[in-house]
């Protein structure tokens, strides 16, 4: 999933930047969800008001207001880190790109080929971002006694709090740390790892089946799960199954 926003005052470039995006889609078999708007006040308000964050953004840079370039300048000083494309008519702006480490620069009238090129150079640096984020939130530093570990959190279970230790119980082991539960959830992942019970933390990839007072991982082995935290869990238990299923369907029917 590639995620865009187009940016101009015009709708016609509008449209035809979405037509151009969306064949780039088609044609990569790559999933594309684009946003529009029609000034670049509106979409940095947007932006900055929802927290929503993008891959790539097709701005022009002439519109009236805020224009493209002092729209790039206010995204990156509030942290956004999509990779910026300007869209326009009048190539003395370019020199002022690099200001705002912009990917690239496309000329009005718009040719497919110069935005297909745009998108390929963008890929090669989110998915860059992407690895070293999935790095990250893959392996886990605790202490244990005066020795610092690091733990391919892929490979853990599930995490249990016992007296003022954590128990991290791993496919392959189990590591204790003197940290409290509460802490050790603050640096997780909360896409993958869920609080069942108070003393509780399970990974959600590993979970087999929800019951009412307990979550099952297989081979006999589970740990408790609270009124509190069964609806959100089972919840989450399920929409992984559907998931699933729905990859499982599309890849039949491509294959």
């Amino acid at each position: 999933m590639i995620k865009i926003a187009i940016c101009d005052d015009e709708e016609l470039f509008r449209s035809e930047m979405e037509k151009f995006v969306s064949v780039y889609g088609n044609e990569s078999d790559t999933e594309i969800e684009i946003d529009t708007y029609e000034s670049a006040s509106q979409m940095v308000k947007e932006i900055h008001d929802s927290g929503k964050r993008y891959d790539i953004l097709f701005t022009d840079i002439e519109m009236p207001g805020l224009d493209g370039m002092e729209a790039a300048m206010a995204l990156r000083e509030m942290g956004e880190t999509a990779e910026i494309c300007f869209v326009t008519s009048h190539g003395a702006y370019a020199l002022n790109s690099y200001q705002v480490d912009a990917v690239g620069y496309i000329m009005k009238p718009i040719k497919y080929t110069e935005v297909k090129r745009a998108i390929d150079r963008a890929k090669i640096s989110i998915n860059y971002r992407r690895d070293a984020q999935k790095a990250k939130k893959r392996y886990l530093d605790i202490k244990i006694s005066r020795n610092n570990v690091t733990i391919d959190l892929e490979k853990v279970v599930y995490i249990e709090k016992r007296r003022n230790q954590c128990v991290f119980h791993l496919e392959d082991g189990e590591y204790i740390c003197y940290e409290t539960l509460s802490k050790i959830y603050e640096r997780l992942d909360h896409d993958s790892f869920i609080y069942t019970h108070q003393g509780f933390i399970a990974s959600f990839h590993h979970i087999k089946e929800v019951k009412r007072n307990a979550v099952c991982f297989g081979r006999g082995v589970e740990i408790p799960i609270s009124r509190k935290h069964y609806e959100p869990v089972k919840a989450t238990h399920m929409d992984k199954i559907y998931r699933l299923r729905e990859e499982k369907n599309h890849s039949q029917n491509h294959s």
